[in-house]
């Protein structure tokens, strides 16, 4: 299993009952770290409910990338008995234990090869008037002197998280967690723990994003102007970074009353010539699909960002999953053209987010970001973005003086191109006055269910694929190979499953195995040619998704004609471990 020597990892995990600020506290002992110069990544778990059930949040540091969470935990912080019923077993040797053994009644001795710290975190908290949800103060201050951290780094976070809330309240946090800080000090009860992570000389610049916060940027950076959206776990949290930055970034944020109604606005609103999205799960796309295919035969550009989840119906509302690809590449009665975006981590989810608004301005059709609550949720430290050359291109969306100069009655929406893509008017400019209907139409928008006009305008919408592919995406950036070229194994998968395999992949190359990975970057257009290389050149195949279907390996079947026979799939809601992946490679090899 997972050896932290060589990942050069630490992993703390928090857990407790929901409600209680689990999630809370993982963001701030994620951000205190990030501070000290540290790489992390933090990924949490919580069932479907309002209040109560077992909550973790799990960060896990390193003086090097950290692509994904740890099947071990190093340091456990144990807010109720719960958690040591569920996380002992996940310990790792020489781990230490967190937890209040004058509230919780736990026999140290049925687990002599821990660490055990106990601090009184109820009493504390009473002591110094606190509110009892503040015990996780305590236990921060607690945590990071158990990783023989400076106590700054923790009184920094918590001045930037309550400055809002006044000076008072800044002083008061600081001082409950440097009560717990103290404790372990001057009891020298981590004594016996020696896996501190050593900190670099100077931290670097670098800010803790996930997923959908990536998504939500690079939509601002884009130009966004409007976004319509009905909250859906794991999707919620884009429409509230967005609705965070509007007013600064001149934005309208509609909170709808379901998801039809988000996607007829964000296509009403990209009708209008403005820059639009919406973003949900896969309950929620559903709903949309009907009008996803309004955008389609009207040719009108938008982008969506879907967060899959474990279905069918509600499923595992907060847990996470790949079983929405296929729904997505084939979402809508009909055929129409759509570019299905697959970001394997927070850096490609920004970058990708502004290609999408390019490239669906510029070839008038839709474009989806497919994630999920692993990767949409998970939160990494990422060097700042920049996106510095990005320039918005409107592609062929017309000015009021382009339309001005056309002959009046002359204008044709649907005009038949060599691209396929023709030039855009929006409501309101001159001379340009047109039908954006939803049966089959002419060139200019009236209705035409002539099989000439069909075939012609089906094959119309097509071209858009083939000139996308001839004049913007290139093979060599659907693709990505991670690893050595001439690998004795070749991992085959796409999306979130990304940072464990990388995690796994460094890990196997150290011990002496030959494997690479074969990342897939979209769906649609499918880069056929550039898999099908990689693939007829591979020694041996391992296909790694969390579905049960294999689905990118139907699709690769279908593109290519490659049947990839060895596969690990995880499909109970959880996202693979690094040392799940590290032991398949060595089976496979």
């Amino acid at each position: 299993m997972e050896n932290l020597a060589v990942y050069k990892h630490l992993s703390w995990l928090v857990g407790g009952e929901a409600g209680y600020g689990i999630t809370t506290m993982g963001q701030m002992f994620v951000r205190a770290c990030s501070r000290a110069g540290l790489n992390v990544f933090g990924y949490a778990e919580y069932p479907s409910l309002i209040r109560g059930g077992h909550n973790t949040a799990m960060i896990t540091v390193g003086s090097d990338k950290v692509h994904a969470h740890s099947n071990k935990i190093d340091i456990l912080l144990a807010l109720n008995e719960d958690t040591l019923n569920k996380h002992l077993g996940s310990m790792s040797e020489g781990g230490v234990v967190i937890y209040d053994d004058e509230s919780l009644n736990w026999d140290e001795t049925s687990n002599l090869g821990l660490t055990w710290v106990s601090i009184p975190l109820a009493r504390i908290t009473k002591e110094l008037e606190a509110q009892k949800i503040m015990r996780n103060t305590v236990a921060l201050g607690a945590s990071f002197a158990v990783m023989g951290m400076d106590f700054s780094f923790v009184s920094n976070v918590l001045e930037t998280t309550f400055a809002r809330k006044g000076q008072e309240v800044v002083d008061f946090n600081v001082k409950v967690a440097k009560a717990g800080y103290d404790h372990v000090n001057s009891n020298d009860l981590a004594a016996n723990f020696k896996k501190a992570i050593p900190l670099p000389e100077s931290a670097k610049k670098q800010i803790v994003v996930s997923g959908n916060d990536a998504i939500a940027l690079g939509a601002i950076k884009a130009g966004l102007k409007f976004m319509s959206a009905y909250p859906m776990t794991p999707a919620t949290s884009i429409m509230q970074t967005v609705a965070k930055h509007g007013v600064k970034y001149e934005i309208i944020m509609k909170h709808t009353e379901d998801e039809i109604a988000a996607m007829n606005m964000a296509i009403g609103a990209s009708h209008m010539g403005v820059r639009s999205m919406t973003a949900t799960a896969g309950g929620g796309f559903s709903l949309m699909v009907e009008a996803l295919g309004m955008a389609g035969i009207t040719e009108t550009p938008l982008v969506v960002a879907m967060g899959t989840r474990p279905g069918p119906s509600t499923g595992l509302p907060t847990w996470t999953d790949q079983g929405d690809l296929r729904f997505v590449m084939h979402a809508s009665q009909g055929e129409f053209p759509r570019i299905v975006f697959l970001p394997g981590d927070v850096q490609e989810s920004f970058d990708m987010t502004l290609r999408a608004f390019n490239l669906s301005d510029k070839y008038q059709m839709i474009s989806i970001v497919l994630t999920d609550k692993y990767l949409g949720e998970s939160v990494q430290s990422v060097e700042p973005f920049a996106a510095t050359d990005y320039v918005p291109d409107r592609g062929l969306l017309m000015s009021t003086s382009d339309a001005a100069a056309i002959e009046d009655g002359s204008y044709k929406r649907f005009e038949f191109t060599e691209n396929g893509v023709s030039r855009r008017a929006v409501p309101g400019m001159p001379n340009c006055i047109y039908v954006a209907s939803t049966d089959e139409h002419r060139e200019d928008g009236d209705l035409d269910e002539g099989s000439e006009n069909r075939i012609k305008m089906v094959d119309k919408r097509a071209q858009k694929i083939v000139s996308l592919l001839n004049e913007s995406l290139k093979p060599d950036e659907m693709i990505e190979i991670h690893g050595p070229a001439d690998a004795n194994l070749t991992i085959v998968s796409w999306g979130s499953t990304k940072g464990p395999i990388l995690e796994a992949l460094d890990a196997a190359n150290t011990e002496g195995l030959s494997v690479n990975f074969l990342q897939i970057k979209f769906a649609l257009p499918f880069p056929s040619d550039a898999v099908s290389e990689v693939l007829n050149a591979a020694k041996k195949t391992l296909l790694i998704e969390t579905n049960s279907e294999a689905q990118m390996g139907g699709v690769i079947r279908e593109k290519t004609g490659v049947k990839i026979e060895n596969t690990f799939l995880r499909y109970d809601g959880r996202p693979f471990h690094p040392a799940q992946i590290l032991d398949k490679i060595k089976e496979s090899l």
